[in-house]
């Protein structure tokens, strides 16, 4: 029955048309009959007209909201709302249309402060700057068929701030008045399908054309050219076919370029938490207490007289428990180890020491720790070879088996994270945002629009490299090489 023409459908608890609230937490499924009758009003101002507050219809239906579990707190608020008219209603629109968050109203509050807006024949000013939420973007974008994948890249911030700059105030007021006519629900059959362009209403698409057009001819396949071409010619070769571009302005076209921030604050952990023991530090060695819970099969050979005869069936219990167990260490030793042996009474077992190769570190109370996050690595060049200087937030006189530059090394320049590098390694051009660089040798790279770090973009000893350079990127991705440094501490 629920799946029947016409039974049921999907609706705002609190009126589009009144709160610009698209979210999860505002719709609910209704009756249709009953969700005609509800019309532009609230479940409140519906339900009180068949008796007001007392009325048997409100009084259940606050008590079926009440009780249902499933239902989070905002939109038991919604269902349930009372005062919903003038004020209050204006102020929920308001959120509602407006991205709230702080750095939203710090940047809408300057532009305001700082941009002399448009004075018309009347002396009025042109409508002050609104920063719109994503819920009215995301119908504009399904409106001209742009599809927004956050896993592709980051291009997709792009596309959300041409769609922003492209809708007007007066695509606001329509798609409210779409809403109160109870007409939004039938014209988004007009949408076409942003990968395939297919529509499936043609009457409904003609109807959205109308009301909300595209902000300029080729609108659509313009953006998509701008977004996913990074070769100069071929974009200047689909934008000059579109017949809006003068030369100069095709002249100027660059591709989209994605400008991070240097992360260059000195804040965060100087070592890790575990201290081990350093007692053969000079031996890069160093030995850590583990408990028996977090032991693995491949670490029973690092326990400290693993191969000592007399704690061979102490080795062969503990391997016994965890191949019993999947090598899950809270598993296998949930119940209690004792230490085999002839009269059977054994001590307790908690805990066992591994040894492990410590190759750097830093000295923390007489014992040795892995190092906190890298601040940032200094780059020299000695002949034909480069050198590279992690600098960590601990004082380097504390710092163990660190690798010395050789003297006479010409000091090149610092990298943060996200610096922007271009290097060539074996005659080939590799470029990209700095992520780390590893006590092995190897620099990571990500691509200037690779949503997440990681290892596949670009990752390679590059101390043979031929060339190593360093860029400034503007807030507008514009490169430029970066000026000559000075090496520079902490401070």
């Amino acid at each position: 029955m629920l799946f029947e023409p016409g039974y049921a459908e999907v609706d705002h608890a609190l009126p589009y048309s009144r709160s610009f609230d698209d979210s999860k937490n505002n719709k609910v499924l209704a009756l249709t009959e009953e969700n005609r009758n509800k019309g532009n009003r609230t479940p409140y101002e519906y339900l009180t007209s068949f008796g007001g507050e007392e009325g048997e219809r409100w009084r259940q239906f606050v008590a079926f909201v009440e009780a249902n579990k499933n239902y989070r707190l905002a939109k038991r608020q919604r269902l349930l709302r009372k005062d919903f008219t003038g004020k209050a209603a204006n102020e929920f629109r308001e959120r509602n249309l407006n991205d709230t968050r702080y750095i939203g109203r710090f940047f809408k509050n300057y532009v305001e402060d700082h941009l002399q807006l448009k004075v018309g024949a009347d002396g009025t000013v042109a409508k002050r700057c609104v920063v719109l939420n994503g819920q009215t973007t995301a119908f504009l974008r399904a409106r001209w068929g742009l599809l927004k994948v956050r896993e592709e890249s980051d291009r997709h911030h792009a596309l959300d701030a041409a769609v922003v700059a492209a809708c007007s105030h007066g695509m606001v007021k329509r798609l409210a008045d779409y809403a109160r006519t109870r007409e939004l629900a039938n014209i988004r059959g007009g949408f076409p399908d942003p990968e395939t362009g297919e529509i499936l209403d043609p009457g409904a698409f003609r109807q959205l054309a109308v009301h909300f057009p595209e902000p300029w001819p080729h609108f659509r396949e313009e953006l998509q050219a701008r977004l996913k071409l990074d070769d100069p010619g071929e974009l200047r070769a689909r934008l000059e076919a579109f017949g809006t571009y003068p030369p100069e302005a095709l002249a100027a076209v660059r591709p989209l370029f994605v400008s991070r921030a240097p992360q260059r604050r000195n804040g965060g952990a100087i070592h890790e938490e575990t201290i081990r023991s350093a007692k053969r530090i000079n031996d890069k060695v160093s030995y850590v207490k583990v408990p028996l819970q977090k032991l693995k099969l491949a670490r029973l050979g690092d326990i400290v007289g693993a191969t000592y005869s007399r704690n061979a069936p102490l080795i062969a219990l503990l391997r016994e428990r965890l191949e019993k167990y999947g090598d899950d260490g809270t598993k296998a030793f949930a119940e209690p180890v004792f230490k085999p042996s002839k009269n059977g009474k054994g001590s307790l077992v908690k805990s066992v020491k591994l040894a492990s190769t410590q190759k750097s570190g830093i000295r923390v109370r007489g014992g040795v720790a892995e190092f906190g996050e890298m601040h940032h690595v200094d780059v020299f060049k000695c002949g034909n070879r480069y050198h590279f200087e992690p600098v960590y937030r601990a004082r380097p006189e504390s710092y163990i088996n660190h690798p010395r530059i050789p003297d006479g090394a010409e000091f090149l320049f610092a990298l943060s994270k996200n610096d922007y590098v271009r290097l060539c390694l074996d005659g080939v051009s590799y470029e990209g945002y700095f992520v780390m660089y590893e006590s092995d040798g190897r620099m990571t790279l990500r691509a200037h629009d690779q949503p997440k770090p990681d290892k596949m973009y670009f990752r390679k000893r590059v101390a043979n490299a031929t060339n190593i350079q360093k860029f400034h990127v503007d807030i507008l991705g514009n490169l430029y090489p970066a000026r000559a440094e000075k090496r520079r501490g902490l401070a």
